[in-house]
């Protein structure tokens, strides 16, 4: 049946008389005292498919494709209802939501009239959708040859790998399942539908769905939802649930206010103030007004975002780098130069990434003792991998320009490089570092790759110095690269001589560089230094300091002294007028790589490692 597919993929299957259900059998009230719903029915003498289905207040179409059968039955057949329990310590909409359906036609289906308060029985069975589209049997294992069973499964694959692909995408660009206007549409509908809408688990999995990569999108995308006829804010309807606890409003609320002010690196100040209104408003008598506090979402609303990876106006964004085809010739030490477009070179760096990875994967899942399948590895984080950065017919280090703070200005700026990520100037090689992999919530590994990892903790990084008060820049490239073109060097000079916009002394400038060892040699992060300069040798007992004492470090930071050069620290060659320190986040490899994925490791990692920052400096 071409029309089965709405079974797995979310389409409304029932008809809108399906709330006749309630009578099932002729004698049972599904939503009255006993709440039976059998699970098998014997047809009887002068039945007939038309006839079972309309006591289940389906069509003859309807009821073939809940119940699998092919579309002719006899007295005496048993039917079965596909059914389910609720999970244990869970309600309805847990399993609603494990079948796929949504709570109006679950409810519908199970006769169920208020499903906000219904209370399921310990052991009750309910109706549900099938999580696999039924089919036909077919008449005999000839009946459908191999070439068509190909072609079936190609196209069942097809529209799998569409739905999945869509969720992969959203998830990538907004952080959420949902694209902004989905998640406003879904958000609007359930508080229009329910009073005390929220707390509810499927309302408040919705808010949830809210965070740094989508807040201002979802809040404009609110308002503006064409079935908001009044235009009200977010936050006027969270707040106006009132058969809702105050708690779980203003719990909603301000998960709505602090994904916006990540976004937008609102500075702490201002979130003192919208939750003391908050606060105002839910110990004063009558309605909560959200005058106020909408004034202030609005003012964050003007404010430019920063999420991610930086993409000009000092705005942050995590989507890859696309390549302009343009020609760059590299220049090997020996030998002709050879000529590629960036496009060659991003294409084949992801290819060669994800050869790698699959290769490694099946090391990996053997060490481990996991059964091997190709189908477990996720490889999107590598379709992140950036184009290389040309200048003329060369590849270049990049670097964000100066990025002013966004707090009280203090003077400093933080040069800032997350390791690897580059690439080579010599060979037009791209360097992701080191790499492990990572289990995920939907049950795929994913490589954990050094450069993306520490992309991704100086992006959050750079955003908590700005608003401390620091001017950063923020600078990739490839070891030989930095080497070659001296990009460090050039960088200190330009902020020296204020080309860069402001001028600032050699004192009051730092670099940092963030890697993630290979191998766990140690015990903790590493703090790596130059002894031969007493500011490096200084910083870097600040940093171990105050890095030893987030709580995740289970002993003693290692101390590992370096002699500058050395192969390997390329970085600091040309950070002697200035302090300068490599700390080792985590490791890639082994059990400890859950830290380095961990966003409660990142937060504390960053916090403390910004509080060495401020103690060298001698800022409070």
């Amino acid at each position: 049946m071409n029309d089965t597919c709405d079974y797995a993929y979310g389409g409304n299957i029932m008809s809108a008389n399906v709330g006749n259900v309630g009578n099932i059998g002729g004698n049972n009230n599904i939503a009255g005292q006993n709440n039976k719903r059998p699970n098998k029915i014997k047809v009887k003498s002068g039945e007939n498919l038309t006839i079972i289905a309309q006591r289940y207040g389906m069509s003859k179409n309807e009821f073939v494709r809940w119940t699998g059968l092919s579309g002719v039955i006899r007295v005496g057949q048993t039917i079965n209802l596909p059914t389910a329990s609720v999970p244990k310590s869970k309600g309805i909409y847990a399993l609603a939501r494990e079948y796929n359906m949504t709570m109006a036609e679950f409810a519908k289906m199970n006769g169920i009239s208020d499903p906000q308060n219904y209370q399921a029985k310990e052991g009750e069975v309910f109706y549900v959708k099938p999580q696999t589209t039924p089919a036909a049997k077919p008449k005999s294992k000839a009946s459908q040859s191999p070439k068509k069973a190909e072609e079936n499964a190609a196209a069942g694959g097809a529209v799998l790998g569409a739905v999945v692909g869509k969720v992969i995408e959203n998830q990538q660009k907004w952080g959420s399942s949902y694209t902004p206007e989905e998640l406003a549409t879904k958000i609007y509908e359930l508080a229009d539908k329910y009073y005390g809408a929220v707390g509810k688990p499927d309302f408040d999995a919705l808010i949830n769905e809210i965070n740094p990569k989508n807040a201002s999108a979802v809040i404009k995308a609110y308002t503006e939802n064409a079935k908001n006829k009044d235009k009200e804010s977010l936050i006027n309807t969270i707040t106006s649930e009132v058969r809702s606890g105050k708690q779980a409003r203003k719990d909603a609320v301000m998960n709505v206010y602090d994904a916006l002010a990540q976004e937008k690196n609102a500075p702490k100040e201002k979130r003192e103030e919208f939750v003391k209104e908050l606060d105002d408003q839910f110990d004063s008598w009558g309605m909560v007004s959200t005058k106020k506090l909408d004034a202030i979402i609005d003012e964050l609303m003007k404010m430019p975002s920063a999420v991610s990876s930086l993409g000009g106006a000092g705005q942050v964004s995590r989507k890859p780098t696309k390549a302009d085809g343009k020609t760059i010739v590299t220049k090997p030490k020996k030998g002709a130069g050879k000529s590629f477009t960036t496009t060659s070179l991003q294409n084949g760096a992801i290819a060669a990434a994800k050869n790698e990875a699959k290769e490694k994967f099946k090391q990996y899942c053997k060490d481990n003792n996991i059964r091997y399948s190709a189908d477990l590895l996720d490889l999107s984080p590598i379709e992140r991998i950036p184009a290389p950065v040309t200048k003329g017919q060369s590849i270049v280090s990049s670097d964000s320009g100066l990025l002013p703070p966004t707090g009280k200005p203090n003077g400093k700026v933080i040069i800032l490089n997350p390791g690897h990520g580059g690439y080579s100037s010599r060979s037009g090689y791209f360097d992701p570092g080191s790499y492990s992999f990572i289990k995920k919530g939907n049950g795929k590994y994913a490589p954990l790759l050094e450069y993306d990892k520490m992309q991704i903790y100086a992006d959050s990084t750079v955003e908590k110095l700005r608003a401390a008060g620091y001017s950063v820049v923020l600078t990739n490239f490839h070891a030989e690269t930095v080497s070659d073109q001296n990009t460090v060097s050039h960088i200190v000079r330009d902020l020296a001589n204020g080309s860069k916009g402001q001028k600032f002394a050699k004192k009051d400038i730092m670099f940092i560089s963030l890697h993630a060892d290979s191998q766990p040699g140690c015990k903790g992060s590493g703090v790596c230094y130059d002894p031969k300069f007493s500011d490096d040798v200084r910083l870097a007992k600040i940093m171990k300091s105050n890095l030893n004492e987030a709580p995740w470090v289970q002993a003693e930071l290692a101390e590992r002294d370096w002699t500058v050069p050395k192969k390997g620290l390329q970085v600091l060659h040309q950070t002697e007028d200035i302090p300068s320190v490599l700390l080792e986040v985590e490791y890639v490899n082994g059990s400890r790589a859950q830290n380095l994925d961990s966003s409660a490791y990142q937060q504390q990692f960053e916090d403390k490692m910004i509080e060495g920052i401020n103690e060298y400096f001698g800022i409070k």
